[in-house]
């Protein structure tokens, strides 16, 4: 039942998340902001959760996992009812303010995600960690799904309400992770928490790479359907949704059902996520409808949910016992670094093509792929696989 609520925690920040990526892109359009500045303000808490995931998985580690939960969950609600503000007051300052209320998110809930894998991983027999960290991605994938959906249905009312239900979620996730009790560590956990972790750089880089190509798809997809299909601004906020909900869904099956099924080692499920990937990219640069767009989504999901498993497993293989939080918050640092330069990367150039963010996301899912596909580069001190 206690590993039901972090779950639920993962999932509320994702849903609350959720609604800010389907919102914000359209408002800021609405109201003069550029693709560029956009692209600032969505890059501004990966920037934070670069500089600060790290440090809130080695807090983790030392002080307790709900904490870090707790705190993240309550600067989501506050960020979120900012945005609500701004969307429905048209307070002045808008690009500031926006900027402002994503800091709040971006300085707070980077520790919410990878502590709750290592509180996964500590409650969890070493057996079964593979399908215990997969479990947590099926729940952000979960809350991706329902996060779109959630905004197609309330959209229509406004484009503050959707935003409003995500910070509602979020808090309730607030109040019922406070009764959530720490599962056992090893005392000596706080003196390990800054030691080197063998291996962990090449998970850290694949991990980089393969947000880097998301990173830049997912602040730009609602300018591409209204632009490639000529959709309006309710309508193409919906579709792009859609699209988002069905790469969620396609993520959450893999997470929740696939990877049991599979019962495949880390690198395998590695290397299968990111060849599908590469094949929904290409699908979806071949897509000359809103029907096609969302299936091919769908691909991405599958290869994303196979591979970041992969990338999750893997990562804490190599933490063994004692530094879960801190694997958890670098790889967490290193997927919204890339998601960073994806986002910048992907709305700046977008202006010189529509189809721009998504040769990107080809380009870096295949290296992915074939780095993947490569025998790993070990250094003497690396424990064997």
């Amino acid at each position: 039942m206690q590993a039901a609520v972090i779950l639920f925690a993962v999932f509320a920040a994702t849903i609350a998340n959720a609604a800010v990526f389907a919102t914000l892109g359209l408002f800021g359009r609405e109201v003069g902001l550029g693709e560029f500045e956009v692209g600032v303000i969505f890059a501004s808490s990966g920037l934070l959760f670069v500089v600060t995931a790290s440090s809130w998985g080695r807090l983790s580690d030392r002080f307790g996992r709900t904490r870090v939960i707790v705190l993240g969950l309550v600067a989501t609600t506050l960020s979120l009812a900012l945005f609500a503000g701004f969307y429905l007051a048209r307070w002045p300052y808008v690009f500031l303010g926006l900027l402002a209320a994503r800091i709040v998110y971006g300085l707070f809930a980077g520790g919410i995600q990878p502590t709750a894998i290592a509180w996964i991983v500590d409650a969890t027999p070493r057996g079964r960690r593979g399908i215990g960290i997969a479990s947590v991605g099926a729940a952000a994938s979960l809350g991706s799904v329902l996060g779109p959906a959630l905004t197609a249905m309330l959209v229509g009312l406004g484009l503050a309400w959707p935003v409003i239900a995500g910070g509602v979620v979020a808090a309730l996730a607030a109040l019922a992770i406070t009764g959530v009790a720490e599962p056992p560590r090893p005392a000596a956990m706080a003196q390990a928490s800054n030691a080197p972790v063998d291996g962990l750089a090449g998970c850290a880089l694949l991990s980089f790479v393969m947000v880097l190509g998301f990173g830049a798809l997912q602040p730009t997809t609602a300018f591409y359907v209204q632009d490639r299909f000529g959709a309006e601004t309710v309508a193409a906020i919906r579709i792009a949704g859609f699209a988002g909900a069905s790469f969620a869904t396609g993520a959450f099956l893999m997470q929740s059902v696939g990877v049991r099924v599979l019962a495949l080692a880390a690198r395998d499920l590695m290397l299968l996520g990111f060849v599908i990937c590469v094949a929904g990219v290409a699908g979806a640069l071949m897509a000359e409808g809103a029907v096609m767009l969302i299936a091919t989504f769908a691909i991405l999901g599958v290869g994303y949910g196979l591979a970041q498993a992969g990338l999750m497993t893997e990562a804490a293989r190599l933490g063994g016992e004692r530094r879960q939080g801190l694997v958890a918050g670098r790889l967490q640092a290193a997927m919204a670094a890339g998601w960073i330069t994806g986002a910048l990367g992907g709305t700046a150039l977008y202006g010189l093509s529509m189809r721009a963010p998504l040769l990107i996301a080809s380009g870096a899912l295949a290296f992915c792929a074939i780095r993947t596909a490569l025998p790993p580069v070990r250094t003497p001190s690396a424990p064997p696989p």
